[in-house]
């Protein structure tokens, strides 16, 4: 059966079979030659290669050769070599600073070779006319072992050996030892010479510091050496070639002059021979004869350049008068350039009316950065900013404008020879130029004496900014211990948990040196005891945060104040600090330092750090103009509130109008309070604001105002990013008439942008 089902399949594809099999054939018959050439290669090395192994197998049992590989086929011995690197990498060490990396020097070092008796005399005459005009000046006198010098001046450098043959080689050593890297040039003089520091530092700014230089005046009969009367200039390749050779130069002292000697040590060292110039360069030396007057010698030199030093000086006074005899020429021959320099700028500037050194007005960049001119008249000002049209003009801004105007009229009757007589100031304009300083274009009418009619003038009138000034500052650090003190009413118990909790997370929890006093103000019938305290919850927390935290010396405590029957004070939103400053300043030191703060901040570390700095005892409080956020159903109309306060116009301003938060030192705060005491008296208990409480409601005055009217310490206000305040509604139904102002206008400048209240008005209107 099966053989029949076979022979059935084979039938059925008969040409198939034969197809594959007349494929065989003809592929293996067309193949190249190559490849088969290669088949059979590979099955001769093959066969060749277990022969080769074979054969080596025999004779390594044999011992006819050795297990040892062959010496010309490469061999990679692993197993000896080291697992770690035996040279491990070097780590490189960064000097500290780059001026010594980059191998960056000072210019000039000054050696003056003195004695104990001329440090008096002569040494603070050097002292005064070239130490601040060179980088390094010092004083090598010679002195006994544990004596002092007679004067306290700087850059004494004593040496014990009294031979003074061997002085310029110890100055030498010493500079090597200590100065050899930090100079381009060295100038080493005696004491008896009068040296022209200014000179002397253009010279050296000629020449390049790739030369080597051996510079001075020249000894008479003599090519090779020069005098150390008159100085000696050497650069920093001739000092580091004399380091070694300092041991043959001491052996080799022969000549009883110093100048000889030290010139043979350079020599030996160096091989090259002191000269009085280098390239266009001199080195020019005076030598004064004792007989002769320097002051004749003064009358041939024309500039301080045109020379080095002067010597001999035989009286140390006659090198203040030198000194004074060319700072006067110095002086006059810069009045000349300054002259010529303007009569240049005249010449080109024909058409100029304003004076020659004039600061530039500022240019623009672009459109959103042009200054604006503010209009104004002799009773106000319009546009002075994008929240008022116009307003009056008081105080310092007042006293401004006329100072401007009398100004313009003097120098109007001073250039016409009280021709025109003042009438009325027409129109004015005015802009701030913090580069600049303030301009003013005036229109003024005047009335013409002579044709009488009045006549209409325009003048520019600059008041230019004064020098900066650097002021001197205590020092302070960011270690001090803040004493918050946050004052609670009765309707902000929630704001006041939400602070308490943002605060033990930034504070408490980091470790952070604060302390926090809740003042709880009690109103005339709350309660204050038990779990029927309306502040009940706040105290709890208090307790329970100060014991959690109690290992990091971080506590939370409050104070209680209960307040007058008849007192509206609750419902404002405005508390007078002076009460709660006088009551909080008796539990502390008058070392601490007490950061005012309002219940709906947002406490950042960042800006307890800007308190701890800007706020300096006896001499700085700090007041800063927080950033405060618009009405959120305004801002965030249709769309989704955000958790936290971005600093940008769209979601807050900088309400300069806000002065609860402030920061001083308690001892400040007591000094202004016993100056104020008899126009605001001092608050000791509540007894005392139930007495002066009415006197308070009505002369209310911030602690600002307070340091303003009664300290001289600097009050420190500006924009500060770090202090963010949440919206809270502003009540000012209970206030007087003054504030009631004040208060409706923050009141309504924190709504929110023009632009949003624009269109909240057309989406409502479309409603």
């Amino acid at each position: 059966m099966l053989c029949k089902m076979s022979m059935n399949i084979y039938r059925s594809n008969t040409y198939m079979i034969i197809g594959i099999c007349l494929g065989l054939s003809l592929s293996f018959l067309f193949s190249p030659e190559d490849i088969i050439h290669q088949y059979h290669q590979q099955q001769i090395d093959n066969q060749y290669q277990q022969n080769v192994q074979s054969e080596k197998s025999t004779l390594y049992a044999t011992g006819s050769i050795s297990n040892s590989p062959d010496e010309y086929i490469p061999h990679l011995n692993v197993e000896e070599k080291p697992r770690r690197a035996q040279k491990f990498p070097k780590t490189i060490v960064r000097p500290r600073y780059y001026s010594t990396e980059l191998g960056i020097r000072d210019k000039l070092f000054v050696g003056i070779l003195t004695s104990k008796e001329r440090l008096y005399s002569y040494g603070v005459a050097y002292n005064k006319t070239v130490s601040h005009l060179v980088d390094k000046v010092r004083y090598f006198i010679t002195i006994p072992e544990g004596g002092k010098p007679n004067v306290s001046l700087p850059g004494i450098v004593g040496f014990t050996d009294t031979r003074i043959i061997l002085k310029p080689f110890h100055v030498i050593k010493y500079i090597t030892d200590n100065y050899l890297e930090e100079y381009d040039y060295y100038f080493i003089t005696k004491d008896i010479n009068y040296i022209n520091a200014r000179g002397l530092v253009d010279l050296v700014n000629k020449i390049s510091i790739s030369r080597d230089v051996h510079m001075g005046n020249l000894i008479d009969n003599s090519n090779e050496f020069c005098s150390l009367d008159g100085g000696i200039l050497l650069s920093n390749e001739i000092v580091k070639k004399m380091k070694t050779s300092l041991d043959w130069c001491v052996k080799n002292t022969f000549s009883t002059y110093d100048d000889i000697n030290f010139g043979r040590c350079i020599y030996h060292a160096t091989k090259i021979p002191c000269s009085s110039s280098i390239d266009s360069t001199t080195f020019r030396s005076i030598h004064i004869s004792t007989n002769d007057n320097y002051i004749d010698h003064l009358r041939d030199i024309k500039s301080s350049n045109d020379f080095i030093s002067l010597y001999p000086i035989d009286n140390y006074n006659n090198i203040y008068k030198i000194h004074a005899h060319f700072a006067l020429k110095k002086i006059q021959m810069s009045d000349k350039h300054i002259d010529m320099i303007n009569n240049e700028i005249l010449i080109s500037t024909n058409d100029s009316t304003w004076p020659i050194g004039n600061q530039q007005e500022n240019k623009a960049p672009g459109r959103f950065d042009i200054l604006q001119w503010n209009y104004f008249n002799t009773s106000h000002i319009f546009m002075s900013s994008d929240l008022q049209n116009v307003r009056y003009l008081i105080g310092s801004l007042k006293i401004e404008i006329e100072q401007a105007i009398e100004t313009a009229k003097y120098k109007i009757h001073d250039k016409y020879n009280n021709k025109y007589e003042f009438v009325k100031l027409e129109n004015g304009w005015r802009k701030s130029d913090a580069s600049r300083g303030l301009d003013y274009i005036l229109d003024i009418i005047f009335f013409d004496k002579i044709k009488s009619k009045n006549i209409l003038k325009r003048i520019h009138v600059c008041k230019l900014l004064g020098k900066a000034e650097i002021l001197s500052i205590p020092y302070v650090t960011e270690n001090t211990r803040i004493n918050i003190i946050l004052p609670i009413k009765i309707n902000k118990i929630e704001e006041s948990l939400m602070f308490i909790d943002n605060y033990s997370n930034v504070c408490m929890k980091n470790k952070d040196k604060t302390s926090l006093m809740l003042v709880l103000l009690y109103n005339f019938d709350s309660p204050s005891k038990g779990a029927t305290d309306i502040f009940y919850k706040i105290k709890q927390m208090a307790l329970s945060l100060t014991e959690k935290y109690k290992r990091n010396q971080s506590k939370i405590t409050w104070l209680s104040i209960r307040l007058p029957t008849n007192s509206t004070l609750l419902e404002a939103d405005t508390v007078p600090q002076v009460i709660i400053g006088d009551l909080i300043t008796k539990k502390y030191s008058p070392e601490s330092l007490i950061l005012f703060i309002e219940t709906n901040v947002l406490l950042e570390p960042e800006y307890l750090n800007r308190v701890r700095m800007n706020t300096i005892s006896q001499w700085q409080i700090f007041s800063p103009i927080p950033f405060v956020e618009f009405q959120p159903n305004i801002t965030y109309f249709n769309k989704k509130n955000n958790d936290k306060i971005d600093v940008n116009r769209k979601d807050g301003r900088y309400d300069h109008l806000n002065y609860e938060s402030i920061s001083f030192y308690v001892k400040d705060y007591q000094n202004i309070r016993k100056l104020s005491q008899y126009d605001i008296p001092i608050i000791n208990n509540d007894k005392d604001i139930v007495k002066n409480y009415k006197f308070l409601q009505q002369n209310h005055e911030s602690i600002f105002n307070l340091f303003i009217l009664y300290s001289k310490l600097h009050p420190f206000r500006a924009v500060e990013p770090a202090l963010k305040i949440l919206y809270s509604h502003l009540n000012c139904q209970y206030l007087n008439i003054k504030k009631n102002s004040t208060c409706n206008e923050r009141k309504l400048q924190q709504l929110g942008q023009r632009r949003q209240l624009a269109n909240l008005i057309l989406d409502y209107q479309k409603i």
